[in-house]
């Protein structure tokens, strides 16, 4: 207990001890819930994403599928009934800077289900091999999906109140079929109040060129989405 001094030979006083301080906190607002326009109004425009990039026919095997694009040219189904807006993107560019982009967007009814959903699609690319070889693949009568060796790997972050998981792969092609023979892919997945944002973002390197360039593209083209839902 301190004690207050009044001079030589006065008299000692103790001091009221202090009103115990009540602590305070601020009350955390709900998760939004989006609607159908809002969701609509929040898409990228190409211009956005990339220049010189314009949108296509959904041509992607996850995609055309509705499923989320994940490891190794697979697709994950996303839990319940969804309203599903899928989209891709490419440019005309061939060698180094040729492009890929793709995005499914799940909106839900409640913020239960969309939290639901973006757990079971967490676990399903956090459980993705560390490392697998995927053999050739016909896709169509003219083109065959070469050989090739896949690394993944996932993060979990936050970004802009989004709860975030990404993937990031890598696809190396014979060296003999191209020179930019290493696909670098960066999956984003997203959730927030009743919506899933998936996105696949995709370009091609030499074999010892460094994928950090288009890492940061990805990052920012993320960011820009999410942003736009506010």
């Amino acid at each position: 207990m301190a004690l207050a001094l009044t001079g030589c030979g006065g008299s000692h006083k103790k001091k009221a001890a202090p009103s115990p301080s009540t602590p305070t906190t601020t009350p955390s607002s709900p998760p939004p819930t989006y609607s159908a326009d809002q969701v609509k109004a929040a898409l990228l425009a190409p211009a956005d994403i990339k220049k010189g990039i314009h949108q296509i026919k959904v041509v992607l095997d996850p995609l055309k599928f509705d499923k989320v694009p994940i490891c190794s040219l697979t697709g994950f189904k996303m839990p319940g009934s969804p309203q599903l807006t899928t989209r891709q993107f490419v440019n005309d560019t061939l060698g180094a800077e040729q492009f890929q982009y793709a995005q499914l967007i799940a909106r839900y009814d409640d913020t239960a289900s969309a939290t639901s959903a973006y757990s079971a699609l967490n676990s399903a690319a956090s459980k993705c091999p560390k490392r697998r070889h995927i053999p050739p693949k016909k896709v169509t009568e003219n083109f065959t999906i070469f050989s090739h060796n896949d690394t993944w790997k996932v993060a979990d972050s936050t970004i802009q109140s989004w709860t975030h998981l990404q993937g990031t792969e890598q696809q190396v092609y014979p060296p003999d079929a191209t020179k930019f023979n290493v696909y670098n892919v960066f999956y984003d997945y997203a959730s927030r109040g009743n919506v899933v944002i998936a996105t696949m973002y995709a370009q091609r390197t030499a074999p010892k060129a460094s994928a950090a360039p288009i890492a940061q593209q990805a990052s920012t083209v993320i960011q820009k989405q999410l942003g736009k839902f506010g």
